[in-house]
């Protein structure tokens, strides 16, 4: 068993300070979206994907694990390939493209009001973007089931992309972030 090395904090103790969240994902030609799809900007503190079934919200979390250098077969594939978008009118693409932009907030109100009576009232925080510290990570994967990674349009490793993704807090060779896909099923009873 390996025991990871302690991560840097992202923030202070306190909660204050720049904390790094995703602004959109731009996915082109990848699984189910043709062309280029804009999905964001998300919420600075909390988003969700929802919709019914076979809407793409799998396709989603699949596109943050490819940029995240997982393999095809984590991404509900079994080859680099298949992730290219292909259908009866769209057979003849070679690649598909997913990037995704974050930048750094620092948020200038409190996230959580504490209430005399114990309680807490979730407030929708107001914050600044830090200047300058907007970057994207991108992945394209090609018929030929190679892919290359880029961070602001420059080609880099993986490994250089895991790097600088770590000085963020991002580690994604211990996996210290978390993509959670959840099913639920309600029963009504009427």
């Amino acid at each position: 068993m390996v025991i990871p090395p302690r991560p840097q904090p992202c923030m202070k103790p306190d909660g204050s300070g720049a904390r790094l969240v995703i602004r959109e994902i731009v996915a082109t030609n990848f699984k189910s979206f043709y062309g280029t799809q804009h999905i964001g900007p998300f919420h600075k503190n909390f988003s969700a994907i929802i919709g019914p079934n076979g809407s793409g919200k799998s396709n989603v979390i699949d596109s943050l694990l490819f940029v995240f250098g997982y393999k095809a077969s984590k991404i509900r594939s079994k080859k680099l390939s298949v992730l290219i978008h292909s259908s009866r009118q769209h057979d003849d693409i070679n690649s598909c493209t997913v990037e995704v932009f974050f930048e750094q907030i620092i948020d200038k109100v409190p996230i959580y009001l504490v209430l005399p009576i114990g309680t807490s009232l979730v407030q929708d925080g107001h914050f600044e973007v830090v200047k300058g510290s907007e970057f994207s990570v991108a992945r394209t994967a090609y018929k030929t089931n190679n892919s290359v990674y880029a961070w602001n349009g420059k080609t880099m490793s993986i490994k250089e992309i895991a790097g600088r993704l770590r000085d963020f807090g991002i580690d994604l060779v211990h996996n210290r972030f978390l993509i959670l896909q959840v099913s639920f099923i309600f029963d009504i009873i009427v």
